[in-house]
């Protein structure tokens, strides 16, 4: 039995623990003790011991965040443990994860983008799962709207363009991130601005789709309900980059009115507070969405809505930030401007810096969302990911 040294909610394991519960299988007849771990019982973190947790920051389905410490760091410096869980025994999970560590690893070092430090993997119960080590950001820019912080229309801008230089990067990529909102962009103390939150992004390259292959026909129930944009519930096809163009819309009108544009409680109230601002659309673009769904939304007796003046929904913003709220927020997904469009829009000039707008220079390859399909492959491939990412990393910046 493991000898432990118990000081306040940390845990020392002062022996060697053996994993216990199923890894990889190639691994299972090659279980090597491992090396001394730190158990924080408050989160059920399992950590190397370089890492001293400070706080746990939240919880939800999906993982558990801990804000930490880096002991062997220069200047100890903060770092976020985010811990993915219950993923070694449910397929869309582990996908899951695996999804978002690739995606983490491939858009590695834009600032505009979280930073991905360090991987771990546990199989030991209940302490299983995959730890993502993350720069530490102490705000989302859902906290900085909702404060007392007075915007300038510099700020706005500021704000605005930093998001989409990294969306920029990741679009450059064939990505959709496909869940942008306030919640989901740190802000650091500095003014930095971060897109996090790769779980339900996709590669959409055609190069990569399997078309006999399920997973490549993404689901169109994606983004949270108040930056989803109408065609995700009217139509029933393929979609692109023109969501996450929708959801930068509504999030610089909410930089403006510091509160979401349309707060829908379910998805008929949701295109009713479109309706309410865009005005019903033509027949035309209804039939466009070629579904009935789009028809029965729409089609008389329904309430017919005339399209109000962005200057009177925000009498503060400029003409500039009128004009592009309209080019972003609108019906029409083949006249939504697309992320190269709104960074050249005049109202980002004083803010622009070609120097912040690199590109990858290549598309992310998703064929694994196919290739991969039983839970036994997945581990392996998540495993692998796990190695191939600390072999990068200390070839750089060795820990």
């Amino acid at each position: 039995m493991t000898d432990t040294k118990v000081t306040g909610g940390t845990t020392l394991l002062t022996k060697p623990t053996i994993v216990q519960t199923q890894p990889p299988p190639q691994s299972q007849s090659q279980l090597q003790p491992q090396p001394q771990r730190v158990i924080y019982e408050k989160a059920n973190f399992s950590l190397a011991p370089r890492y001293k947790v400070v706080s746990l920051l939240g919880k939800g389905s999906y993982g558990t965040v801990c804000s930490a410490i880096d002991l062997k760091s220069k200047d100890e410096t903060s770092i976020a443990i985010k811990k993915v869980s219950n993923i070694f025994n449910k397929d869309v999970l582990l996908k899951r994860a695996i999804r978002e560590l690739k995606l983490l690893a491939f858009f590695k070092g834009h600032k505009n983008i979280i930073n991905l430090i360090d991987l771990d993997l546990v199989y030991l119960k209940p302490y299983d799962g995959l730890y993502c080590i993350q720069e530490l950001v102490d705000y989302d820019l859902a906290k900085v709207i909702h404060s007392s912080v007075q915007f300038s229309e510099f700020h706005i801008q500021s704000f605005l363009y930093q998001i989409l230089c990294g969306l920029k990067y990741i679009h450059s990529a064939d990505v959709i991130h496909r869940d942008l909102k306030p919640g989901n962009i740190l802000v650091t103390s500095q003014g930095v601005l971060k897109i996090c939150d790769f779980g339900l992004a996709r590669g959409i390259s055609n190069q990569f789709i399997n078309k006999n292959h399920r997973s490549s026909n993404i689901t169109n129930y994606v983004a949270t309900r108040w930056y989803r944009a109408p065609e995700l519930i009217l139509a029933r096809r393929n979609y692109g980059k023109e969501i996450d163009m929708w959801a930068i819309g509504c999030i610089f009108g909410e930089l403006y009115g510091r509160k979401p544009l349309f707060i829908g409680e379910d998805q008929v109230h949701q295109i009713n507070e479109i309706c309410k601002i865009l005005g019903t659309p033509q027949r035309s673009l209804i039939f466009s969405y070629g579904s009935t769904t789009a028809w029965e939304y729409f089609a008389p007796p329904k309430p017919q809505f005339a399209k109000q003046d962005w200057s009177k929904l925000y009498p503060h913003a400029s003409n500039l930030a009128h004009d592009l709220l309209d080019r972003l927020i609108c019906w029409n997904l083949e006249t939504r401007l697309t992320v190269d469009q709104c960074i050249e829009h005049k109202f980002l000039k004083k803010v622009r810096n070609l120097e912040d707008e690199p590109i990858v220079g290549k598309t992310f390859d998703f064929s694994f969302e196919w290739k991969y399909s039983s839970v036994n492959d997945m581990k392996l491939l998540l495993r692998e990911e796990v190695e191939n990412f600390k072999k990068e990393r200390n070839k750089s910046y060795p820990l």
